[in-house]
C-alpha cells in the first residue's frame, strides 16, 4: 500500500500542533538518546480524534463442554456441566469456586466482573479478590441475570484470582452461564505522551500518538550513528508507520496486531555530523487509533562498556565444580574462571528468589527493602542498578524466566525492556525438560543482535536448576539413572502436593519414609537429578558467551554470573528453600568478567548486594546516596579493601506461619565473617529451635557444630553489632519506604556512612 505524504492528509483532519525546541545529541559523550525522554521538545501534529481503545482484551468463560474441561477450582461444594453452563451445588455449606491460574489477570487494567446466571435459592452472591470483596443481592430465583461488580484492584499480574460464592444458599443450585472480566478504557488522553505498555508480557517504554499524526526531533546524528524503535498499535486495525530524514523516506512498515511489538531499525551512519529533522509519522484506517513508537534510541556506539548479570536461580555454591564440588557440574565455568574474578564467599542476603533479587538490584539488605510476601515490591524510595545505568545512557532490559524479578516485585523500575516470564515459557521445547535456560537463551540472542549498537544492561534470569529437578536429555543420565526418572518425578510431585511450598517439596526424612520412600534413596536421587540441572545451565552459559564473541560484543562486556541463593538436602533436616539462613542457603556464586577484571581468587567475605556498587564503579559512574553494599573494585584490582558494614542475610517469619518448619514462625537474622557465623532467632521462645548458634567457618563451613556456648563472648560481641545494625536498618527504612521520599535527610545518611551502614564506593 502506498504511504499518502501527511502533508495532503493534514488537510483533510483537524489537528493538534505542538512546537518547542530541537534536540541535539552530543555524540561525543552520550552513548544514545531517548527520543521518549525528549517527547516536550519535539513538535508534534496529531488527530484530535479521541480513542476508544481498552487496556486489554476482555477475558470471557463461557460455553462449558464436559467437567473435565472445566479449568475453575472448586473450593466448596459440586460441579458439573449441563447445556454449557457451569453448575455448581451447594452441599451444606455456600458453594465458592476459584478461577483458573491462566490467563494471569492483571487486574490494574480491568474494570469490572460480569456473571450471568441462574440460581434456584438463596439471596446474595459474592466475588473476592485478594483484600477486594464485592456482594449484591440474588435477582429473581430460577431466571437468569446479570451481576456485574465494579472491581478496583491493583495487584501484581497473577497474584490475585478471582474468587465467587454464587449463592449463600446451602442447599441451592447455581447454573453460571458466563463469566467476563471487562477491561477498563485506555487511557491516552493527549494528543502525544508516554506510557510503559505491554503485550503479550513485554513491556516498553512508547510514545502514543492518535493517527494521523507526525512527531519531529532535530537531532545531531552522531558518527556512526543509528536509530532503533518498536512498532505497537492498540487496536486491531491496520497502521501504517513511516520515518523520514529530512523529508527523505528511510523505513515504512504496517502493523494490525494488537498484541505484539515490532522492531525497527535505521542506519544514520550517511547523516553522521549533521543536524537532520528525524520524523516519525502514522497513518490509521480510522481516525484516532493509538499508534506506539516504543523505545526510539539514537546510538552512537560510544561511551561506556556493556554489562550483563546472569542468574541462575537456586544454585549452590558449593554444587559448582568451579567452587570445588567433586562432580563435573559446571566445566564451562571452571573454563570462564581462568579470565575472572571468582569471590568464593559470596552470601546472598535473603534465601529465596523475590527477595534476594530485590537486594541485588537495589543495594539494600533483605531486611531493609522489608519485602515478605508474594506481592510486596520495593519501597518507592530505594534507587535501582537499571535506574542508575539508563541514566547514564544505557539501553536497560530485563529477560527473565521467574516472575518473582519483574513487576511483581517492582523491579521493573528503571527498564527500558521488560520481558517478563510468559515470554520465556512460550519459547520453551519438549526437549527442555523443566529447564527454561535453553529458552532464555532463544530470546537473548536475537535481542542481543538488534541491541548492541548502544552500551546495554541486560539482566537475565533462568529458573534451573529450581526444583522439580528434571533435566533433558543428556543431561538427565549425567547423573541420575534415566530409568528412575519417571518414578522419581511421581514421587516428588506427590509429596509436592500434600506438603507446604518452598521452592519445591518441603520435606524432612520423616516425612519421605511414612510416603514409603526411603529418604536416602530419594535425596540421592534429587541431588543427582539436580546436578543434572546445573549442568545443563552451564552448557547454555557456555553458548550465550559463544554468541557474545559471535556479535563481537564480548570484549567490551562485564558479564556478571550469580545465582540468587542455595538449596537445601536434608542439610539441617528439610529439603527446598527459604526458611533457614543456614550456608547451603546463603553461600551463592560469584563471577565477574570483562574489561578492567583481572583474573583471580577472592576468599574475602562478600554480599549480592556489592554488586550494585561494583558495576557502576567499573561503568565509570557513582553510587547513589542509599546504597548499603560496597565496591568491590579495589578487591578486583588486588587492592587493600576494608569492609565498613556488615555481611548479613536474614528472612523474615512467613506470612503464614502455621506448617512443617518451625523456623518459619520467627525471624531469621545471620552475620557472617571470615571466622564466624552467628544465627539470631527473634521470637524464638517456645519454639522448637534455637535462639542463637555460632558456627566456626574455618572448621566448620557446614555449619554442624554449634559453639555457642563455647565462646559466649564471642556471642555478645555479635549480638551487639546485630543490634546496632537493626537500629542503623529502621532508620534507613524511613528514608526508603514511603512513596515519593524524594526529600532525603542528607544528615542521616551521612552519619550511617560514617558508621559503615552505607555503602558505595570507597
Amino acid at each position: 500500500m502506498r504511504f499518502v505524504p501527511f502533508r495532503f492528509l493534514y488537510a483533510a483532519f483537524g489537528l493538534v500542533w505542538f512546537m518547542t525546541f530541537p534536540v541535539r545529541l552530543e555524540a561525543a559523550n552520550v552513548p544514545v538518546v531517548r527520543l521518549d525522554d525528549q517527547l516536550s521538545r519535539a513538535i508534534i501534529q496529531s488527530s484530535r480524534a479521541g480513542s476508544n481503545t481498552q487496556a486489554a482484551d476482555e477475558i470471557v468463560w463461557q460455553n462449558f463442554f464436559a467437567p473435565s474441561d472445566v479449568s475453575w477450582q472448586l473450593i466448596r461444594g459440586r460441579l458439573g456441566v449441563r447445556n454449557g453452563d457451569l453448575i455448581v451445588r451447594a452441599e451444606g455449606s455456600t458453594p465458592v469456586i476459584l478461577a483458573p491460574k491462566q490467563p494471569a489477570v492483571d487486574w490494574s487494567l480491568y474494570q469490572a466482573v460480569e456473571i450471568r446466571m441462574l440460581a434456584d435459592a438463596g439471596s446474595e452472591i459474592k466475588i473476592k479478590i485478594g483484600d477486594f470483596e464485592g456482594r449484591q443481592k440474588l435477582g429473581p430465583a430460577n431466571q437468569y441475570n446479570v451481576y456485574r461488580f465494579e472491581v478496583n484492584v491493583d495487584a501484581p499480574k497473577g497474584s490475585r484470582l478471582l474468587g465467587i460464592m454464587p449463592t449463600d444458599s446451602l442447599h441451592g443450585t447455581v447454573a453460571i452461564h458466563s463469566i467476563k472480566l471487562i477491561p477498563k478504557p485506555a487511557a491516552f488522553p493527549k494528543a502525544a505522551g508516554i506510557q510503559e505498555l505491554g503485550k503479550n508480557d513485554e513491556y516498553r517504554r512508547a510514545i502514543y500518538v492518535h493517527s494521523p499524526a507526525g512527531v519531529t526531533f532535530s537531532v545531531l546524528v552522531p558518527s556512526g550513528g543509528g536509530l532503533q524503535f518498536g512498532l505497537g498499535v492498540m487496536a486491531r486495525s491496520e497502521m501504517q508507520f513511516r520515518v523520514a530524514v529530512n523529508d527523505q523516506p528511510v523505513y515504512s512498515g504496517e502493523l494490525s496486531d494488537p498484541n505484539s511489538w515490532r522492531d525497527g531499525e535505521v542506519d544514520l551512519s550517511r547523516w553522521s555530523g549533521q543536524s537532520v529533522k528525524l520524523r516519525f509519522e502514522t497513518k490509521a484506517a480510522r481516525e484516532g487509533d493509538v499508534a506506539l513508537w516504543a523505545n526510539p534510541l539514537i546510538t552512537s556506539g560510544a561511551g561506556h562498556p556493556n554489562v550483563v548479570i546472569y542468574t541462575v536461580d537456586t544454585l549452590r555454591a558449593d554444587h559448582a565444580s568451579v567452587y570445588g564440588y567433586a562432580r563435573n557440574t559446571t566445566p564451562f565455568l571452571k573454563q570462564l574462571a581462568a579470565n575472572s574474578a571468582v569471590f568464593s564467599d559470596c552470601q546472598a542476603q535473603s534465601t529465596w528468589t523475590k527477595t534476594s533479587i530485590a537486594s541485588l538490584l537495589t543495594s539494600l539488605y533483605s531486611f531493609t527493602h522489608g519485602i515478605r510476601a508474594d506481592a510486596d515490591t520495593i519501597p518507592e524510595g530505594a534507587s535501582t542498578l537499571a535506574s542508575e545505568l539508563r541514566k547514564a545512557g544505557y539501553f536497560t532490559a530485563s529477560i527473565v524466566a521467574s516472575p518473582f524479578v519483574g513487576r511483581a516485585t517492582g523491579l521493573d523500575r528503571g527498564f527500558d525492556q521488560l520481558l517478563e516470564s510468559p515470554v520465556i515459557q512460550r519459547r520453551l521445547t519438549p526437549a527442555d525438560g523443566a529447564t527454561d535456560s535453553a529458552a532464555l537463551n532463544r530470546v537473548i540472542f536475537p535481542w542481543l543482535a538488534q541491541h548492541r549498537g548502544a552500551p546495554f544492561f541486560l539482566y537475565a534470569h533462568s529458573t534451573d536448576p529450581h526444583a522439580p529437578y528434571d533435566p533433558p536429555a543428556p543431561f538427565n543420565s549425567l547423573f541420575a539413572n534415566p530409568a528412575q526418572n519417571a518414578a522419581f518425578q511421581r514421587a516428588y510431585l506427590g509429596l509436592h502436593t500434600n506438603h507446604e511450598y518452598g521452592g519445591g517439596a518441603v520435606v524432612s526424612p520423616e516425612i519421605v519414609r511414612r510416603a514409603g520412600l526411603d529418604p536416602d534413596a530419594f535425596i540421592r536421587q534429587a541431588v543427582d537429578r539436580y546436578d543434572g540441572e546445573i549442568a545443563h545451565n552451564d552448557r547454555q552459559l557456555a553458548a550465550l558467551f559463544a554468541e557474545l564473541r559471535r556479535l563481537n560484543l564480548l570484549g567490551n562486556t562485564i558479564v556478571i554470573v550469580l545465582s540468587d541463593h542455595g538449596e537445601e538436602f536434608f542439610d539441617h533436616g528439610w529439603t527446598a528453600h527459604g526458611h533457614t539462613v543456614y550456608q547451603e542457603l546463603t553461600h551463592v556464586v560469584l563471577m565477574m568478567s570483562g574489561p578492567g577484571i583481572a583474573p583471580r581468587r577472592i576468599e574475602e567475605p562478600v554480599q549480592l548486594i556489592d554488586v550494585m556498587p561494583t558495576i557502576l564503579e567499573l561503568a565509570g559512574l557513582s553510587s547513589p546516596a542509599l546504597v548499603e553494599g560496597q565496591s568491590l573494585v579495589p578487591l578486583l584490582r588486588g587492592a587493600r579493601f576494608e569492609r565498613r558494614g556488615l555481611v548479613v542475610s536474614s528472612r523474615f517469619a512467613a506470612v503464614r506461619p502455621e506448617g512443617l518448619i518451625p523456623e518459619n514462625q520467627v525471624d531469621d537474622f545471620a552475620i557472617i565473617n571470615a571466622r564466624w557465623k552467628f544465627i539470631f532467632r527473634n521470637h524464638a521462645a517456645g519454639i522448637a529451635v534455637k535462639r542463637v548458634e555460632l558456627y566456626d567457618r574455618v572448621h566448620d563451613r557446614v555449619e554442624k557444630n554449634d559453639v555457642a556456648e563455647r565462646h559466649p563472648e564471642q556471642v555478645e560481641q555479635m549480638m551487639t553489632s546485630l543490634r546496632a545494625w537493626i537500629d542503623a536498618q529502621n532508620k534507613i527504612r524511613e528514608l526508603v519506604g514511603s512513596p515519593g521520599n524524594s526529600e532525603l535527610d542528607r544528615a542521616t545518611i551521612q552519619r550511617l556512612r560514617s558508621l559503615g551502614y552505607l555503602g558505595g564506593q570507597q
